[in-house]
């Protein structure tokens, strides 16, 4: 299956930097969808041409021009005389060199970045003032100039990245972007947050609370949890929780975005609606942003406040997951109280 592209999820944008499989209405977005992150997904389309009969070459990174004197709203721009605009390989100009941890190849990193087309000049958006997921750099969906500018440098950097169209979005473009067939990117990126996410629950373990469905996961990265319902009891109809392996992390905050593996099952039917095993890119964890309402309520209440290297049972009634609406595609009723085996690995 052929993947549209997609970028974090912007407000200002339908679409952001991964080249996910579309939309997987099974997964935990309050809308339904996810794909490793909770943005929403375009299909793939032939964008409109930019006139241009081959991608821009000639172009030089340092004629691109950042304006950082309101730090809250930078602003990129390329000279008209410099139009159109592009480099024949992806190349990267380090603005501001930070001091933190660099960015290795299966980290969870979090950005805020300005997005340009380099053929006409024109600022396609920003993420600068929005919350929205980090990226896992592991992902092999990502835009693949992008990883292999980014791999190496620090957190707390500032830099420029000049993606020519083939180390973008190819020859399909994006016509939700605005971008076409020969087009090249130009981002500025402000590196904020660089963490290697651990690959299963890591910290002490605890009992079930009782009344709670029984857990087992096989050690390993990604792996499925096997679930179990307590017999002949009935859904509860509040939010409950349980935290069966309590982490040693940095505590989750609200508006953070979190690198988790889970499992989701329906209560009472033994059906597995979604799970990270099941996922193209398993055993990748896949990225929320936490506690701003971009996944089920549930998740919002029960994750924040957790430690990472939590493993934490959820069980989510209706009100607090899909609602009046259910969730058709995953085969979930109205009616459905969910359960979730959540390993929280990373949160930036």
């Amino acid at each position: 299956m052929s993947s549209p592209k997609r970028l974090f999820a912007l407000a200002v944008l339908p679409v952001v930097f991964l080249a996910g499989c579309g939309d997987d209405s099974s997964k935990a977005s309050s809308s339904g969808s996810g794909s490793g992150s909770s943005s929403a997904s375009s299909s793939p389309s032939s964008s409109s041409s930019s006139g241009l009969a081959s991608p821009a070459t000639k172009g030089n990174v340092s004629d691109v021009k950042v304006d950082t004197k309101n730090a809250k709203k930078p602003t990129v721009s390329i000279a008209k005389d410099k139009l159109p605009f592009g480099t024949k390989s992806a190349t990267t100009k380090v603005l501001s060199e930070g001091k933190g941890k660099a960015i290795g190849d299966k980290d969870l990193v979090k950005a805020d970045f300005v997005m340009v087309n380099g053929t006409t000049g024109k600022t396609l958006g920003s993420t600068f003032g929005e919350t929205v997921p980090s990226f896992n750099m592991a992902d092999n969906n990502n835009l693949p100039g992008l990883l292999t500018q980014l791999k190496g440098k620090k957190e707390g950097s500032k830099v420029v990245i000049s993606l020519p169209s083939g180390q973008a979005f190819g020859k399909a473009g994006n016509q939700n972007l605005g971008i076409g067939s020969n087009d090249n990117l130009v981002l500025y990126m402000d590196i904020k947050g660089v963490d290697t996410p651990l690959t299963e629950a890591k910290g002490t373990s605890k009992p079930a609370q009782s009344g709670m469905p029984t857990v087992k996961v096989p050690a390993g990265a990604g792996k499925q949890a096997a679930i179990t319902m307590p017999k002949g009891a009935k859904a509860p109809t509040s939010l409950k929780t349980s935290t069966l392996v309590e982490g040693e992390g940095d505590t989750v905050k609200s508006g953070d975005s979190i690198a988790v593996t889970y499992t989701g099952q329906i209560w009472g039917k033994n059906t597995v609606f979604d799970a990270t095993a099941k996922h193209p890119d398993a055993p990748n964890p896949s990225v929320f942003v936490i506690g701003k309402k971009q996944v089920i309520t549930g998740w919002d209440k029960a994750l924040v406040g957790k430690k990472v290297g939590s493993r934490v049972l959820v069980v989510v009634p209706p009100a607090d997951g899909y609602g009046a609406q259910g969730n058709s595609q995953a085969g979930i009723q109205p009616t459905d109280t969910l359960v979730f085996v959540v390993d929280i690995l990373a949160a930036n």
